[in-house]
């Protein structure tokens, strides 16, 4: 018990230094990579229901946050532990604050985007017969253009 009590007399002071989300995009655009504190990556993503405090020079509506949170479900995203490729994925159990404007509960899991690539790249028969018919065609008008 004694462990636990040092260790949060510790840890609260260090928690009260954690620098506000919208330093880490100061000098940035909406949409460019971003690190917080620690080991944690994000996107800069405005909060339109923001107002920004004209006595404070960076953009206070512009934060740091989860790359998902402006991004729709299901979207490819960079995980904000260790920046590697994600899915958006909507989370249960969670409420998304009111006086924000970006979906908070849509979080970058660790995952693949499904993509559809074709399963054989080779033409059909078919398509090689239409496209000998179609070089004629247009060898007899390249002929005639010539002829004329």
């Amino acid at each position: 018990m004694r462990i636990l009590a040092l260790i949060l007399l510790v840890a609260a002071p260090a928690l009260a230094n954690v620098p506000a989300a919208y330093l880490a995009c100061e000098d940035k655009v909406e949409g460019d990579a971003c690190r917080l504190v620690g080991p944690s990556f994000g996107e800069c993503i405005r909060d339109t229901l923001c107002e920004d405090t004209p006595e404070i020079e960076a953009d206070e509506c512009v934060l740091c946050v989860d790359s998902c949170w402006g991004k729709a479900d299901g979207d490819p995203c960079l995980h904000p532990l260790d920046n590697t490729p994600g899915v958006c994925a909507l989370q249960d159990r969670c409420t998304d604050r009111a006086e924000t404007s970006f979906i908070e509960c849509n979080r970058c899991v660790r995952g693949e985007v499904a993509t559809t690539e074709p399963e054989d790249c080779s033409m059909s028969p078919r398509d090689g017969g239409l496209a000998v018919v179609w070089a004629l065609i247009l060898g007899v008008g390249w002929r005639q253009w010539r002829r004329g």
